[in-house]
Formats: C-alpha cells, structure tokens, sequence
C-alpha cells in the first residue's frame, strides 16, 4: 500500500493566510494536517516587532492597529477652546515600549516568513519520517500474517480410554442349524456363517474400533481383540501438521498413532501390533475473491456427506462413540473438493473421487480406483440462522462400488441431516439410505458372489446441554437395518437401535473426560444377546 506524502505547503502561501483559533480539535486531523496546525501555532509566536509609527501611536493613546487616516480627521476638527491648567487633561502614564517579540495591543499577529520556511522543513522531515513508519509497519504486518500459522505447525491430542463390553465383547452371534432363517438353509451359506447382529455396534472409542469382533466374517481384522473383558486402551495419539505455503494455499495432514496388541509368539503375525492410520493430507487453496467465498482442496480430505464427520475425531467430539451410520458418512477420500458459500448462507459442498466416503475400517472402501471411474458426492446446506447455529442440508454420492472392476455396479447414497447449536442447547441427527448393488457371478445360484451386496437404512439423533461451562451430559438414539451378503462367504441381517447416555467434563482448555454407556436391542429374529457398553475417554491435547 502507497500512502500520499503530506502537502508541499499545508497552510497555503507563506504569510498570506491568518491562523483562525476556532480550528477542529486536533485528534480529528488527519497526521499531516495536525502537524501543520502546531507548526502554525508555534510560527504565529513568532511575529514581527511593532514599527514606529505604531508605537508613536501607542503613546498617543491610539489603537496600535487604527488605520493612518485617523490624523487628517483630527486636522479638520475647528480650533479647541483655551482652557485652564486646572481644566487641562492629564496626560495618560507612559507605557512601557513594547517588547520584541511581543504583540502589540490590538495588533494582528503576522508570521515571519523565514521562521515558517524553517518550520516547514520541518514538517517535510516528519512527513517523511511518517511514511518510513507506516512501511515498517506494513513489513511488519505481512510477516506476522506470515510467522502466524507456523506458529501452531504440530498440534495433536492423546485419547486414554477404559471400556468394558457385555458377553463377549462382539455385537454378533451366528444362527446355527438356521434356527431363525431357515430361508438360507439352500443359499450356499453355511448356518454359522449366517449373522445377526452389528459388528460394529459395540464400538468403544471414537475411531469405533469394537471391542471384539468375535467370529466377523466381513471385519476379521480384530484391533483390540478384548474378549469381553475390561481394559485399558491408549485409543489414540493424534498427529496433525499444518502449513500455510502462501496467505492463500495451506497443506494440512493428521496421522493417528496406534498401539494395539501383538502376540509375538504367534507365528503368523507381523511386527509388533502398533499401526499408523494417515487420516488427512491435503491442500487447500482459498481463492481470493470478495464476490464468494470459495475453497478448492486435493488430497485426502473430509468427507462432504452429512455432519457427523465434522466432529469423528476425539478432540471434537461431544461423547466418546460414532453412531451406527457414521460408518456411511465418515470416510476421508481421495480426491478433489469444492466448497462455496453464497450470500453467507447457502453452502455447496462437492467432490470427486476414487471412491466411497465410507469409513476405512468398512469393506465399502478403497483408496485405490480400482475400475476407472470415480464416485461424485455433493452436500447442498442452508444456515437457516446462523445466530441459533440452526444448519439444514441434503447429501448423496453415486460412483461405482469399490472392490471391484466393473463401472456398472453402482454404489449410490442419500441422506439429509440438521445441526443446532443454541445458546447451550446443542442437537444434531441425521438420516441416511444407500445401496451397492454388487454383482452374481453368470450361471452362479449364489447371490452376489462376484461382489459384496448392501442395503442400509439408518438414523440418529442427539442432544447435549452445557450445564455449566465444565458439564455438558447427552443422550443419543441410533437405528439401523442392514442387509450385507458376499456370495457363499457370509450374510449379515442386522436391525438395531441404540440408546447412549453420557456426560462430558471440560478440564480447563486441553482436556476432557468423556464416559457413556449404550443399550444395544437386536430387533431380529432370535433372541437377545448381552452387549451393552461402558466406554470412557480422557482426551489430552496439544
């Protein structure tokens, strides 16, 4: 930015113009103008010494500033009448000559041009000075939004759970001799391959690792591998790295550090059991534009699919467990992203990538492209009052199912979803329908054998109150009916709902302690099963 210099002559000519003493206060000029205005104020000190034809007139009892006309009037006055000495006037006492330097009465002060060109030089000098100020400070001003975001390059948190699950620490239980779906006893499936339940709904930390994943056929990578019993778990070390390349492009990435267990005496394992989940990594580039607001983004980025996977990482959660549909929506593609908001209020949230927005830990997700050609996903929201926190939207993605070569097997969701963040009141719920059509395999009498089928519907709904700035308890409602068959593999019928009570307490800034627990129902043939879950989170950031 380029500022003007102050004016050559901020007063005008030199002498030409008289200081006027009902100026504007002085913190209402303009720098230059103030400094024109004491130098002016300072030069009109400065003001020639009377001539002697003013003090002549001093003397006489005249006004020092009365114009000469003054001595022809007296002249044409008629000849005084003689008086007395007694009559005669007393002449007025002498006044001391005027000093100089000083005004004399009544005269009006004049500037001495030579000390207002010296003074004026003085104030080319400091309107210099002032420009040499104001670039500093603009130097000044773009290296701190420079050193600013790289302030904060690493930050993280480390999640401390202790959990305890009913049973056998499993959300499933298979349906030996067909006992209640006799309908696959011809299906090719073998009767303890036929499942009931959700293996996922005896999640126990935010990631939703369950606690055990018992005799999964479709998640056979068992995490924590409980059994049931009570534990102690590091749930997570969170890395997140953040850089700003330019005022406009930043590059984010965010790793989870994770230790599991590892028996080292067993012959088909590998390592020590810890892993590394890289979560993000992306770049954004805000393009810099006054008329919209609108971000582009490459990489492996959130998802655009609902709300939930605003808040699916420990730090920003409010409770410690997903809810049964955050397994749709909560994945992190790869791909490209577009956001734009219009008129501060309706939001345009699009993405093109190599696949599902699905979580990584679902059999619905690949990285990798693996038929050449990628899933569009979209999310159009409306702030209906941004001052109540109340935001509406509708989502949906359509692209090829993942795990498989054809284009054709289309795998295609929808939902909408409602968030409200109201003085303490915070309310959030989400509904979501889907379909991967898998594939049969020609000639083959068993379904979906050249690729896995699935049909889901599912909801949830939650509300949390702060009770005070620490104290925030919640509760949440969760349903979810699934069908999930690969060929002869397996088939998993689950229809469930959940009910999670739980508090979260705020301690200080950098930490939280989260505790819950959930009440599984199995609403499928057969009967109930022990599974509920009491989970707890210590969440320390950095």
């Amino acid at each position: 930015m380029t500022t003007r210099p102050c004016a050559r002559d901020p007063l005008g000519s030199a002498g030409s113009r008289k200081l006027n003493s009902k100026v504007a206060p002085v913190a209402m000029m303009s720098p230059c103008v103030t400094i024109a205005w004491l130098v002016a104020s300072a030069a009109a000190a400065q003001v020639t010494p009377p001539t002697g034809a003013q003090e002549a007139q001093v003397e006489a009892g005249a006004p020092a500033g009365d114009p000469s006309p003054a001595a022809p009037a007296a002249a044409q006055a008629p000849a005084a009448e003689p008086v007395s000495d007694a009559q005669a006037p007393q002449e007025p006492p002498s006044q001391p000559p005027a000093q100089p330097g000083a005004d004399a009465p009544g005269a009006a002060p004049t500037i001495d041009p030579r000390a207002f060109e010296a003074l004026q030089l003085q104030v080319l000098e400091l309107s210099d000075e002032i420009e040499m100020l104001r670039e500093d400070a603009e130097f000044q001003e773009d290296r701190l939004k420079q050193t600013l975001p790289k302030a904060n390059l690493l930050s993280g948190y480390v999640d401390l759970g202790f959990f305890w699950v009913q049973g056998d620490g499993s959300g499933i239980r298979n349906d030996q001799g067909y006992r209640h779906y006799p309908e696959y006893a011809d299906s090719g499936i073998p009767d303890t391959w036929v499942f009931r339940g959700d293996p996922l709904s005896t999640a126990v930390n935010s990631r939703g690792e369950p606690a055990d994943t018992g005799e999964s056929r479709a998640l056979v990578f068992d995490s924590l591998d409980s059994g049931g019993g009570p534990s102690f778990a590091i749930n997570a070390v969170g890395v997140n790295v953040f850089a700003a390349l330019s005022e406009d492009a930043t590059v984010t990435a965010m790793v989870d550090l994770l230790p599991r267990l590892r028996n080292v005496s067993d012959p088909e394992g590998v390592g020590l059991g810890d892993m590394l989940d890289v979560k993000l990594a992306y770049a954004e580039y805000i393009v810099p534009t006054d008329a919209v607001k609108l971000s582009l983004f490459a990489g492996k980025f959130d998802s655009v699919l609902g709300v939930e996977y605003r808040s699916q990482d420990a730090p920003d959660r409010l409770g410690v467990t997903p809810s049964l549909i955050c397994r749709y929506t909560c994945g992190r593609p790869i791909g490209v992203k577009a956001r734009l908001t219009l008129f501060d209020a309706l939001v345009a949230n699009v993405s093109v990538s190599n696949g599902s927005h699905m979580m990584e830990m679902f059999p619905f997700y690949n990285e990798i492209d693996l038929n050449g050609m990628p899933t569009a996903a979209g999310r159009l929201s409306l702030w209906v009052s941004r001052s109540a926190g109340l935001d509406v939207g509708v989502s949906g993605s359509i692209g090829p199912q993942d795990f498989q070569t054809e284009t054709d097997v289309m795998h295609m969701h929808g939902g909408f979803d409602l968030r409200l963040d109201w003085n303490d009141l915070i309310v959030a719920a989400e509904f979501v329908i889907g379909e991967a059509k898998g594939a049969t395999e020609s000639g083959s009498d068993v379904r979906c054998d050249g690729a896995a089928c699935l049909e889901y519907l599912g909801a949830y709904g939650k509300i949390g109150y702060r009770v005070s700035t620490w104290l925030t308890p919640y509760v949440r409602g969760d349903f979810r009916d699934a069908l999930h068959q690969s060929g002869g593999s397996f088939v998993y019928l689950s229809e469930l709902w959940r009910a999670t009570v739980g508090a979260q307490v705020e301690l200080g800034e950098r930490a939280a302690l989260k505790a819950e627990y959930i009440l599984n129902k199995e609403l499928t043939e057969g009967p109930e099963f022990p599974n509920d879950v009491f989970t707890s989170s210590l969440v320390l950031k950095y």
